[in-house]
């Protein structure tokens, strides 16, 4: 599924080699320490933190912070199960020149059998490896540096003298903080991290390479007991985004006389791997978007378009694990690049509004689809299942699931060939869930002109907005007009009605003049029903109706005899500024 992504990644890797990982790599939570081999002195301690809000690492400035990160990154496990201690999985580094563990394990935990398990296997790995793992580890162990025991013992001698046994004796909070930090209660997930360094750190650097190599290799399959060796090559099942093992055989296929779902080499594994570790930071950023060219990954939030240059896009989530939702190829987008033209067609009545009419680009057109259509919660929502949609509303949650794929595919895809299709049913249905659920302060009328300059962009034209247009200027003339007049069409019908029930909504004697007062005459599908219902309503505030004007609408209301219900000229009747008020004063004087 994402070979030509991998294709593009080894491109770079090649390149820049690991450092190209290695500089995106975000440490986890915790204290950080530094102590130096010869001396036993600690050279630093720093507090590491990434603020999940800001996006901001505490203590990325420190000096050695840079030192810190790399040899983090070549000091974690693959997962627990392939822990140095095991069975216990208490310890979480991979060699003898770091220790990892959690804070909360240093007070919940007698650590001294952990650790005994960890130093056997980190100064000792032959006897930890058996049959095929130990066939793997011999490949390798010609091309290591060997293990230099005796460091390794001033190393296990200093976490036996500072950690193992004054927690036997004393194991409290107040001695961690004395020697480590402070246990905070909402922290306590964090991690205790220590580095044994030499003088010189860059030498330090490349120990901790070679001894992460040392555990990689044998490690980095699913399980060795599933490799197949071809032709001197030796081929196995990835341990990347992948469930299965002895107690979870989940993948297993027991039809087949190989149950494993595929086997990879070597070489595809290490560049699986390597992948993977290159996502988790770009992932715990916000940036879910992950696009490739032909020669650059560039990630992105869901809150940006897809790039010009952009061949394939990785969608992909981060909690303890990747979850890679989908992989699409993306579409040339021959078509010649268009402006959309945001436009005021129904004045925006609400005076502190911030909005901006002119040509949009791409980041505004998804921001104002994002809140006017579906109240800010398209984009978070954009990939997910149905199943994972968190919004309470029934009617929205439908209009996200309806709608999601076409902007989707037009947002990141630059494919506009299914939003096109239904881009008038979407804001259409939009208004009525924005009626029914009412949205957080939407107007009605910024969705009609969004949607209106939306058709216009796809289409070259609004028949919607056209027709509103031209109704809303022939009944303000004839508002003005000391003439008889008649209404000659069903537009005409349906705008003046939305119109002369806005004006009594404005005159009734009620805090609550919103759309819920024509709410029940929109569900309305007969003719007749909603004619008599209009006739009601009028008859109802009769006493509420003192001009000429409003009169002369209502006597042709009552006359017209409509075809087909046009609900949404109604509404865009009764949402449009009032031409039944012959100027401001006479507005003024009349409410």
């Amino acid at each position: 599924m994402i070979d030509e992504a991998l294709e593009v990644f080894k491109k770079i890797y090649d390149k820049e080699g690991e450092e190209l990982v290695v500089n995106k790599h975000i440490p986890k939570d915790g204290t950080y320490i530094l102590v130096n081999i010869k001396s036993g002195k600690i050279i630093e301690k720093l507090n590491i933190f990434y603020d999940k809000k800001t996006k901001d690492i505490e203590g990325k400035y420190n000096q050695y912070y840079d030192y810190i990160r790399a040899f983090d990154y070549y000091s974690n496990i693959i997962g627990t199960n392939k822990a140095l201690d095991l069975p216990r999985k208490k310890i979480h580094s991979n060699q003898l020149y770091s220790f990892f563990v959690k804070k909360e394990t240093i007070l919940k935990e007698d650590l001294k059998k952990s650790v005994i398990k960890y130093k056997k296997n980190a100064l000792n790995p032959e006897k930890r490896y058996k049959g095929k793992d130990m066939e793997i580890y011999k490949n390798i162990e010609n091309d290591l540096l060997p293990i230099d025991k005796e460091t390794g013992e001033k190393i296990f001698s200093w976490i036996e003298d500072n950690i193992t046994k004054p927690l036997i004796l004393e194991k409290s909070e107040e001695y961690l903080e004395k020697f480590f930090i402070k246990i905070e209660k909402d922290k306590n997930e964090d991690y205790l991290k220590i580095f044994f360094v030499e003088d010189d750190l860059d030498k330090s650097l490349e120990l901790f390479r070679n001894e992460y190599k040392r555990y990689l290799i044998p490690n980095i399959y699913n399980k060795n007991d599933y490799n197949q060796k071809i032709e001197n090559k030796i081929y196995g099942l990835p341990n990347t985004n992948m469930t299965l093992n002895s107690d979870k055989p989940f993948l297993e296929n027991k039809t087949r006389k190989i149950g494993i779902p595929y086997l990879v080499d070597i070489e595809e594994i290490l560049l699986q791997y390597v992948f993977y570790n290159y996502l988790i930071p770009e992932l715990k950023q916000g940036n879910n978007f992950i696009y490739f060219s032909d020669d650059k990954i560039i990630p992105k939030t869901n809150k940006e378009p897809c790039p010009s240059e952009a061949k394939y896009l990785l969608n992909a989530s981060y909690s303890k694990n990747i979850d890679i939702k989908n992989f699409n190829i993306i579409s040339k987008n021959s078509s010649k690049k268009r402006e959309i033209n945001f436009k005021e067609i129904l004045p925006e009545k609400n005076n502190n509004s911030k909005i901006e009419y002119g040509n949009l680009d791409k980041v505004m057109v998804m921001e104002l689809v994002d809140k006017f259509f579906f109240n800010s919660l398209l984009l978070g929502n954009i990939f997910n299942d149905a199943e994972d949609i968190k919004v309470r509303q029934v009617e929205l949650k439908k209009l996200l699931i309806n709608y999601k794929n076409g902007l989707y595919k037009w947002f990141y895809l630059r494919d506009e060939l299914e939003i096109k299709k239904s881009i008038k049913k979407l804001y259409l249905d939009s208004i009525i869930v924005n009626i029914k659920t009412e949205y957080d302060k939407v107007s009605i009328n910024n969705q009609f002109n969004l949607g209106f300059c939306l058709e216009v962009y796809f289409y070259g034209k609004s028949e919607l907005m056209e027709e509103i247009m031209n109704v809303k200027e022939v009944f303000l003339n004839h508002t003005l007009s000391e003439e008889d007049w008649n209404l000659s069409n069903d537009d005409e019908y349906f705008w003046a009605v939305g119109q002369i029930l806005s004006y009594i909504n404005s005159k009734r004697n009620t805090k609550n003049k919103n759309l819920d007062f024509i709410v029940p005459i929109l569900s309305i599908k007969s003719i007749n029903i909603l004619k008599e219902r209009v006739f009601n309503i009028i008859k109802s505030y009769a006493h509420l109706i003192n001009s000429k004007k409003v009169s002369r609408t209502i006597s042709n209301i009552n006359i017209y005899e409509p075809k087909e219900i046009k609900k949404f000229i109604l509404l865009a009747g009764f949402t449009a500024d009032r031409a039944l008020y012959s100027s401001s004063k006479n507005k003024e004087e009349e409410e």
